[in-house]
């Protein structure tokens, strides 16, 4: 039996309210949730060989690029301007969770062809429950804005990999590893909120 949806719990909420706490540090997160969507970009574009490309995947690609612009504007508008990932306060961080989850998928023996779905399957589970759990507790209008615009697109995302003939037994292992890895990502990214710049 497939996993469901994530769900809301605690943690999530309490660490976003940690992040929204700040705005300085909730502009940092915002920077991280692009860098986030542009590496999710580069994953499927870097996954799927140019003679796969259909009209579905290219639009994918565009609207997860068009994530992390709607995100990385709404950083430059609160003043972090010209700034490269690489110097976000959450930036290691993001990339530890994204390349462990996208390394671990990939090595599973049925992931053979399924590195794009499979990695994009975990990665909108999780962004389901946490951008509208995200929604309800920033005060930044901007940003309530981007993310309904973007929710709107991550839900139809969420349904479009869920249609896909994963073998049986995967997605189990899937959701397994990306479960793992989030409360490890979050407590790293919770230290650096409280370290000084």
């Amino acid at each position: 039996m497939n996993p469901g949806p994530l769900t809301e719990d605690a943690s999530i909420a309490e660490f976003l309210g940690r992040i929204v706490a700040s705005r300085d540090l909730e502009l940092e997160w915002i920077d991280l949730l692009s860098q986030l969507e542009y590496v999710g970009c580069r994953k499927i574009m870097k996954s799927v060989g140019f003679e796969s490309v259909n009209l579905e995947i290219l639009r994918h690609v565009s609207e997860e690029a068009s994530h992390a612009y709607l995100l990385k504007a709404v950083v430059e508008e609160g003043g972090l301007r010209d700034r490269s990932w690489r110097d976000g306060r959450f930036a290691e961080a993001g990339w530890r969770y994204f390349q462990g989850l996208d390394q671990r998928i990939s090595a599973l023996p049925a992931s053979e062809g399924l590195h794009y779905p499979g990695v994009s399957w975990a990665i909108e589970r999780r962004v389901l429950v946490v951008y509208p759990a995200y929604l309800k507790v920033t005060r930044n209008e901007s940003l309530k804005k981007a993310l309904r615009r973007i929710l709107a697109q991550e839900e139809r995302h969420g349904a479009q990999f869920g249609e896909v003939a994963f073998p049986d037994g995967y997605l189990p292992q899937v959701a397994a590893i990306e479960e793992a890895l989030w409360p490890e990502f979050t407590a790293a990214a919770s230290r650096l909120a409280l370290q000084r710049v």
